[in-house]
């Protein structure tokens, strides 16, 4: 290692143990506070806040080491979503990213749910080691700071050490460099994750504009809620799409959007989902869950999408990207034991038919009529590459 790397490589020790103090600290301060209402009432608060912002805010860039590659072909763009559960499993996904006959090679890469110094992934900066390995650039924004190791089968992978940074966040990797980003902050159930969790952070859309030789275009990734209802995520979008009216450049707009078609957080709402999920015919299930931006359940953030001029249809197959877990809901945690263990022996079968389409990618100012898409199926589900299957893009300029 030359001179020159070495430093750059001290400073960027320096500055990641310096994060990992601060991260530290403010866990043992959250920690104090059974809850978000209690912390916010706090005569401590404007200055963990302030604290809490400056940890997760701005956008960490990382370009790529080596020259551009060659994109597919001048016209076209091959754009892949997938949200990573953590990266948990990172050699299967990077490389499934790199091999996979319709992953392998792509231009844009959105990704949802990336790790940075959580002993879940092995305390790895998940985006920046990932664009590493594809030589593609990279942005990454933080949305939460976790005060735990993490949940659900986080423990299968974790590190023996405590977290690092600490910290959850979403990504764009791109072949072309990346020259402006920003955060887009939106409204979500920030005091039931603290609650529940002891996430500390806030929702967001990252945004970056991205220098393609021939046409520059602007590439958004979002990672929507999932504990309440369809017109909270109806809320989140149109505010995102708001923040986006005057980009003239072509669009894609990548991301989890939690389209599950249930109203969760509303009295009745288990109640609601399990009856659906019990006794709903398996045709009308799977049209409503494989289709949500149709029909009588349909998610109305897809009506924002078709009143700001997106198209979704062209690129999504109506295959489902998850397969849902019952025993990753809180709903059932939160049931008393023997009802719990009842429902979780009755709805076992329920489970096969819940099979969710959550996974999207829509675009402005492309050729729709050209587009195609496809979800990437085998590498989803459990002890595989992640819960969520991948979906790809083929993009054609105007």
């Amino acid at each position: 290692m030359g001179y020159r790397a070495a430093l750059m490589n001290d400073r960027n020790e320096a500055s990641r143990s310096a994060a990992t103090a601060e991260a530290h600290a403010l866990r043992a301060e959250f920690s104090r506070y059974p809850s978000l209402a209690a912390l916010h009432a706090s005569p401590d608060w404007p200055r963990l806040g302030w604290r809490l912002d400056a940890h997760l805010d701005g956008v960490r860039l990382t370009p790529a080491r080596g020259p551009d590659g060659p994109p597919r072909g001048p016209t076209r763009v091959r754009v892949v979503h997938w949200n990573l559960e953590h990266g948990n499993r990172f050699e299967p996904i990077a490389g499934a990213l790199r091999t996979h006959p319709l992953l392998a090679g792509a231009d844009v890469v959105s990704l949802n749910e990336v790790d940075l110094g959580m002993a879940r992934s092995g305390n790895r900066d998940v985006a920046a080691e990932l664009a590493a390995r594809l030589g593609l650039h990279c942005a990454w924004g933080a949305m939460f700071l976790e005060s735990t190791r993490g949940r659900d089968d986080d423990a299968a992978t974790a590190a023996a050490e405590d977290n690092r940074e600490s910290l959850f966040g979403l990504a764009l990797l791109s072949r072309w460099p990346i020259t402006a980003s920003w955060l887009v902050p939106l409204p979500g159930p920030e005091a039931l994750l603290f609650d529940r969790e002891h996430m500390a952070g806030r929702f967001v859309a990252l945004v970056c504009e991205l220098a393609h030789p021939i046409a520059p275009f602007t590439a958004v990734t979002v990672h929507l809620e999932v504990h309440r209802t369809r017109a909270h995520r109806a809320t989140q979008m149109r505010l995102l799409l708001e923040s986006l009216a005057g980009v003239g450049r072509p669009l894609v707009l990548a991301g989890d959007w939690n389209t599950h078609t249930f109203d969760r957080g509303r009295r009745l709402a288990a109640l609601a989902a399990a009856w659906a999920l019990l006794a709903q015919p398996s045709q009308a299930l799977s049209a409503r869950l494989a289709r949500p931006d149709r029909g009588p359940h349909g998610e109305t953030l897809f009506d924002a999408l078709r009143e700001a001029g997106f198209a979704w249809d062209p690129y999504m197959d109506g295959v489902p990207t998850l397969a849902l877990r019952f025993s990753r809901l809180g709903e059932v945690h939160a049931l008393p034991w023997p009802l719990r263990a009842l429902a979780s022996r009755g709805l076992a079968w329920a489970e096969r038919r819940a099979r969710l389409r959550l996974d999207w990618i829509a675009t402005r100012g492309f050729r729709s009529d050209l587009g195609r898409g496809h979800t990437v199926t085998g590498l989803d589900g459990p002890g595989l590459a992640s819960d969520h299957a991948p979906v790809v893009a083929e993009l054609a300029f105007r």
